[in-house]
Order: C-alpha cells, then sequence, then structure tokens
C-alpha cells in the first residue's frame, strides 16, 4: 500500500456531522449540509455587525472552529 492508500478520507457527511458536534455554529445557521462558504459568509456577517467586544470575541472563536474544519476539509475530505 502506498501512502495515497493509506490515507483516511472524510466525506461531506462526516465533516457535516463534525461541524453539528462544535455547538458554536448552530446560532449561524449551522453546517447542515455542508457547505465551506456558506459557513464562512455567515461567520463573516458576524464580524461586519460586531458592536461589543464581547460580539468581537464571539467572532475570533467562531474563526477559530472554522479554521480547524478547513483543515479536515482542505486534508482529508475526499473529492
Amino acid at each position: 500500500m502506498n501512502d495515497r492508500e493509506k490515507r483516511r478520507v472524510l466525506t461531506a457527511e462526516d465533516l457535516t456531522y463534525i461541524g453539528q458536534r462544535l455547538r458554536i455554529l448552530d446560532p449561524y445557521g449551522g453546517v447542515k449540509p455542508w457547505n465551506r462558504d456558506r459557513i464562512w459568509a455567515a461567520v463573516l456577517d458576524v464580524h461586519l455587525e460586531a458592536e461589543t467586544r464581547a460580539d468581537r470575541e464571539a467572532f475570533r472563536e467562531l474563526v477559530g472552529a472554522l479554521r480547524v474544519l478547513d483543515v479536515l476539509d482542505r486534508h482529508f475530505l475526499r473529492r
């Protein structure tokens, strides 16, 4: 077996499940079905509407969660 065959892969359903387990995304449209662009757009809207320090902190937490999902998407999602 070569490295490609040993490498684990995820499906869009797997990423949807992982994203749903991150309850932080629920108020912003969730992740069902998995759509990276839609999720990022919802989170960027949070940034545009942020008025308080708490809003900006929530935005940073959301970006952190999405960065983790992006790494999974980029490196493990089966295309």
